[in-house]
């Protein structure tokens, strides 16, 4: 929980995937979560939250769009699974289960999704290119791959992923992070290792639908 708390309010305090070519392992010790066969995802820790940090992007604070269902947010129980765009373009699919929770960054947009049987949480930024702290996606990658919790980390061009363990072993965490020419963009998924199992299948069917 600690190490996910720091890296978001790095990237939002400076005033805050797919994989590409040439991957380079800096680290690549025992992988929890789909790690392990992923060509290019990271995980992500407990419960992201935002920081504090410069004010929001001055644009249309746009909710994202979804193909079917319709997304809900706020204390709703209405399932939320389905195809979503973000608004700097980001498409990925949400699993069945899964309820839309009502959270902003204080910069750019952020999607979150809660699966309330299996504890599993998914979170979604995007950063348009003129918003980005100078050096953001260089800070977050330094503390990934320094970080012991860290049991696997990968990366290639202007990407990296990681996963690990958080709460001394009983949460898996995984992400990617990515900056393209479309801005900075990251998700981070967690669950409890108890219930690894199927945070594994969502974290790896998530991934493969996550556009950068």
């Amino acid at each position: 929980m600690v190490f996910l708390r720091s890296i978001l309010i790095v990237i939002l305090a400076m005033v805050l995937l797919v994989g590409c070519g040439g991957n380079t392992s800096a680290k690549e010790t025992a992988a929890p979560a789909a790690a392990a066969e992923s060509a290019g995802v990271a995980e992500p820790v407990a419960t992201p939250e935002t920081g504090n940090a410069i004010a929001q992007q001055p644009d249309d604070r746009d909710e994202g769009t979804a193909a079917a269902p319709e997304q809900t947010s706020g204390p709703d129980r209405q399932d939320a699974s389905g195809s979503f765009t973000g608004v700097q373009g980001t498409e990925f699919i949400v699993p069945e289960g899964f309820i839309r929770l009502d959270e902003n960054p204080n910069i750019g947009y952020q999607y979150t999704f809660w699966h309330p049987e299996h504890e599993i949480r998914i979170v979604i930024y995007e950063i348009a290119p003129g918003y980005i702290p100078e050096g953001a996606y260089e800070t977050d990658y330094n503390i990934a791959s320094r970080n012991p919790d860290v049991t696997y980390f990968n990366h290639g061009e202007k990407w990296f992923v990681q996963s690990g363990y958080n709460n001394d072993g009983e949460e898996i965490f995984y992400s990617k992070e990515s900056m393209t020419e479309k801005g900075l963009k990251t998700f981070w998924i967690t669950y409890p290792t108890a219930k690894r199992e199927f945070g594994d299948k969502v974290t790896a069917e998530f991934e493969a639908n996550f556009s950068f």
